[in-house]
């Protein structure tokens, strides 16, 4: 007998799952984790580095083959530089970078990506603030145009709308604090570093010093920052370098250089600790948040607190999860994050508690657990399982082009690029004593800040018993649990990245005996593997009784199996540094290629033998119940279900996600089964399966593990007609701790299979959707009016096998409802009435078909495209189809689609925010109380 064969028996004997067996092989994981680190290191291998005259740094990273180029300006300024008597200036600042020059007026950039079928965006942190455009590989020198020209000849005044931005970026305020976890880091960053601290204020800045903030003051900020001696300029993708060089040299040699002021001296942190403060929450459940001072970025002890953020939160396998989710059952949501950058930062935990928790009971055993790192030296396992995740996770993090530019901005802007190239290393040489190390030395419970928001009903004893946004963690870059502040302009679209395909020919289609459908598409470029599996029409068979059976179903996909417990699931995926999801609607999952048949078989394995356990059962119940309170209190959440509701009637798709109080809380463990059984069978089912695979091999694979799979007759769902309303219905929801107005007006929409579906595309792209704010409604609302961050009209987004919805969204300042309401019907009335203008169509075409070079640059994105040409059976062709579709609609197709598609005289309006019924805004409410 073969030593393997005999080990497998003895293990089997042991009641040793054999799936877990392969993980015990030493040579194929050590073969595994020195080729990921190999390819993570060659993403920073070849980059050429330039400095001119005038300071400038250039970075160029050429992707051989790659259709598209990123171009990112990184200024080194931030929240952190900002006087303390006009904070959020960098922020403002970003917004007017694209209100123009003299060359350039209000609307021009976003224009010119329009046309160009590219991206633009720009985000600020606390130590830099970056720019970016994503083009196509054939057109991206006009963005270098733009960055050069705005790098020194930015105009703030009234001719470039100052004024009206101001009011984007003050709704833009209201609308974070209208959201969990704003509020508790706006009260913990003064009391963690103190007030004169670079860190001691929020990026956005505070409340008064925005609205305060004018045209003299930003301009001095400009001109104190914005030089290219404090700036780098990063180009990744499919260009020539010496080409771009000699174009950079053109525009951005002659931009002279300047002596940059002094950088903020960092004082001492001279607080009395611990310390403790708690806040009145306008949500349902107490939420905690602790932070203690930390190390920047690249200091010596940057590198184990990393690993020590993995221990405590790198998944279910973490510490704070199993004992506080899955263990004690007391939390919903726990996560910590090590947050660093130019100066030294913080370390975050922070815990979202089940209502009528004990909140005392939470924070003891939160330092018992700080206490036990500290305290014990982590076992060789986590310390494994860390690092793995950290490996994959930066291949993952940079597999479009996008990504990798971004990585390169933030790291060199607040380090070098050998930081970069050395973080993996450094990582891998962090152990257990290390971890050890810098827990006792950073992470000790008498030197904390705790913040503790609680519900105003809640009780005295209850009063003490989604991630924080990071806005100022260089880490993020390279963790992929962290979360980084994105988006702050509207952007649309997806992410560039690097790959040689424009179409899905390539893409095979094979479907099992048991009716399994595989489509199979390889991607070499990166030893990568993403499958993806749809399970058709889950939500449209839930009982309206038992509505939330579907999620809370999907929730426990991963929770146990015939073969595994999910405890074991978890260790399994996050030990090779992979990324798991089950859901409702199927599942999904990622791994570096070698772990390919691992990542199938526990797909697979999910999908195809869930059991369900009571306890798992229980706890994501009260998870759920949990969320239902909570989306009460957010305005926005209240408004979107209370709108679908309203325009869908008893059809499913007009039922909140979680389902409702009343039908959640009888579901039992044997409700989920039978759904479970009825909706997940493989003739349901289609695995799109991309990357870095052998397409025999894979359907072999397929093969072998869904054989016990067996048919099942799922039916035709019975489902009611929508309608429009015969009038048009009015509904305001009162909620008088709502910082801004969430505003949804809108009718039932058309299905994908609609004829006038590529007319209404275009239509679209006129009238409220686009890259920045080049539609109708974007344009005048938030950039002429300055009413709002975030206001958008599309039909064509959500139109599916069901009917989608028509629908206009606005946040802004409750006082602006009967001027929004009124400027949406107008534009809804000219769009019908009057012929679009060549040059707003055309546009709107040259974007739509010049961003296809962005739809199919990572394997997920591909993984997307197979399974949404399926699912409308629109054929691996869909792509040329959907060009030539494009290129033949002309303005009267939209005006005809407008006149028949929209109705403004029959919609439903629900607005949810400090309203009366009569939609006149509610006396101000004082802030949360300390």
């Amino acid at each position: 007998m073969k030593r393997s064969a005999a080990v497998l028996i003895l293990l089997l004997l042991l009641g040793i799952p054999p799936l877990a067996y392969r993980l015990l092989r030493a040579d194929e994981t050590k073969a595994a984790e020195q080729a990921a680190l190999q390819a993570a290191s060659a993403l920073y291998e070849g980059i050429r580095t330039e400095t001119l005259p005038n300071g400038l740094r250039v970075y160029m990273k050429p992707v051989p083959s790659a259709p598209t180029v990123t171009t990112m300006v990184a200024y080194k300024v931030g929240s952190s530089d900002e006087d303390l008597n006009a904070t959020g200036l960098s922020h403002y600042l970003e917004h007017l970078m694209f209100k123009g020059t003299e060359k350039i007026m209000p609307g021009d950039i976003d224009r010119l990506t329009l046309r160009n079928g590219g991206h633009n965006n720009a985000y600020t942190d606390t130590d830099y603030t970056i720019y970016h455009f994503d083009f196509a590989a054939d057109r991206w020198q006009d963005a270098l145009k733009v960055e050069a020209d705005r790098m020194r000849n930015l105009r703030i005044d009234d001719k470039h709308e100052f004024e009206q931005e101001k009011g984007a970026v003050i709704s833009e305020l209201e609308r974070d604090e209208d959201e969990p976890w704003d509020l508790e880091q706006k009260f913990i960053l003064p009391q963690l570093f103190g007030k004169t601290n670079p860190y001691g204020h929020p990026v956005i800045g505070e409340r008064e010093h925005v609205r305060g903030a004018t045209a003299d003051i930003i301009k001095a900020h400009y001109d104190k920052w914005y030089h290219p001696n404090n700036a780098a300029l990063v180009i990744v993708g499919g260009f020539d370098p010496e080409q771009a060089l000699t174009k950079i040299k053109e525009l951005f040699g002659p931009i002279p250089k300047t002596q940059l002021p002094e950088r903020k001296p960092v004082p001492e942190v001279a607080h009395k600790r611990p310390a403790r403060l708690e806040i009145e929450s306008k949500f349902e459940v107490p939420r905690l948040l602790v932070g203690f001072n930390g190390v920047r970025s690249g200091d010596p002890d940057f590198y184990a607190l990393e690993v020590a953020q993995g221990i405590l939160s790198g998944g279910k396998t973490a510490r704070l999860y199993k004992k506080f989710v899955e263990g004690e059952e007391i939390a919903s949501q726990i996560s910590a994050n090590d947050i660093a950058g130019r100066y030294p930062g913080w370390f975050a935990v922070q815990m979202e508690l089940l209502k009528g928790k004990d909140r005392d009971k939470a924070e003891n055993q939160l330092v018992q657990e700080i206490e036990r790192l500290r305290n014990e030296p982590v076992s060789a396992a986590e310390l494994k399982r860390v690092k793995q995740t950290l490996l994959a996770g930066t291949i993952f993090a940079r597999e479009g082009v996008h990504g990798l530019a971004d990585s390169i901005a933030q790291g060199v802007t607040t380090n070098d690029l050998d930081f970069l190239k050395n973080f993996l290393p450094n990582i891998l040489k962090v152990t257990a004593a290390d971890v050890q190390r810098v827990a006792k030395k950073y992470l000790d419970p008498e030197q904390r800040v705790t913040v503790w928001s609680v519900p105003a009903k809640a009780e005295k004893k209850e009063e003490r018993g989604s991630r924080i946004e990071d806005r100022g963690s260089l880490s993020s870059i390279f963790n992929p649990r962290s979360s980084i502040l994105r988006v702050q302009r509207n952007q649309r679209g997806a992410e560039a990245g690097a790959t040689s395909q424009y179409s899905l020919k390539d893409a095979q289609k094979v479907v099992l005996p048991n009716g399994l459908t595989l489509l199979l598409f390889e991607n070499h470029r990166l030893p990568i593997v993403v499958a993806e599996a749809s399970v058709r029409h889950v939500g449209l068979h839930e009982p309206a009784d038992k509505a939330g059976v579907a999620t809370l179903m999907g929730s426990l996909l991963d929770e146990g199996t015939a073969k595994h417990s999910g405890q074991q699931i978890a260790e399994l995926i996050e030990n090779v540094g992979g990324n798991l999801a089950l859901s409702a609607g199927g599942g999904s999952v990622q791994v570096l290629s070698p772990y390919r048949k691992l990542g199938l078989e526990l797909l697979f394995e999910c999908l195809s033998q869930a059991t369900f356990p009571k306890e798992a059962f229980a706890r994501e119940q009260a998870k759920m119940l949990s969320q239902i309170d909570e989306a009460e209190q957010q305005p926005e959440v209240r408004a979107r279900n209370v709108y679908r509701e309203s325009v869908y009637g008893k059809h499913p798709l007009g039922r909140p996600r979680y389902g409702k109080r009343a039908t959640v809380e009888p579901l039992t463990p044997a409700d989920c089964i039978a759904f479970y059984k009825k909706m997940f069978v493989p003739n349901n089912t289609v695995v799109a399966i991309v990357g870095d695979f052998d397409s025999k091999e894979v359907i072999d694979e397929a093969t072998r593990l869904s054989l016990g799979w067996q048919k099942g007759d799922v039916g035709n769902p019975d489902l009611p007609a929508v309608n429009k309303p015969k009038d048009f219905v009015q509904k305001i929801v009162t909620m008088p701790a709502a910082a801004q107005l969430h505003f949804y007006l809108g009718h039932v929409g058309i299905r994908r299979d609609n004829p006038d579906y590529y007319k209404l595309l275009v239509m679209d792209y006129v009238l409220g959707t686009g890259p920045g704010f080049t539609d109708r409604l974007s344009s005048r609302l938030r950039d002429r009016e300055g009413l709002a961050y975030t206001v958008n009209a599309n039909i064509t987004n959500s139109a599916g096998e069901e009917p989608g919805l028509f629908t206009c969204y606005i946040g802004t300042p409750p006082k602006n409802f009967a001027k929004v309401k009124g400027m949406f019907l107008e534009e809804l009335n000219r769009i019908r009435a009057e012929k679009p203008m060549a040059e707003e169509v055309e546009d709107a075409k040259q974007y739509l078909l010049g961003s296809l070079a962005f739809e199919l640059t990572t394997n997920r994105q591909i993984a997307d495209k197979l399974l949404y040409a399926e699912r409308y059976k629109l054929g691996f062709g869909y792509l040329d189809d959907y060009r030539k579709a494009v290129a033949a609609v002309t303005p009267e197709d939209v005006q005809e689609v407008a006149k028949k598609h929209l109705d403004p005289q029959h919609m439903v309006l629900v607005a949810a925010g400090a309203l009366d019924d009569q939609g006149k805004p509610l006396e101000k409410l004082p802030g949360p109380k300390k």
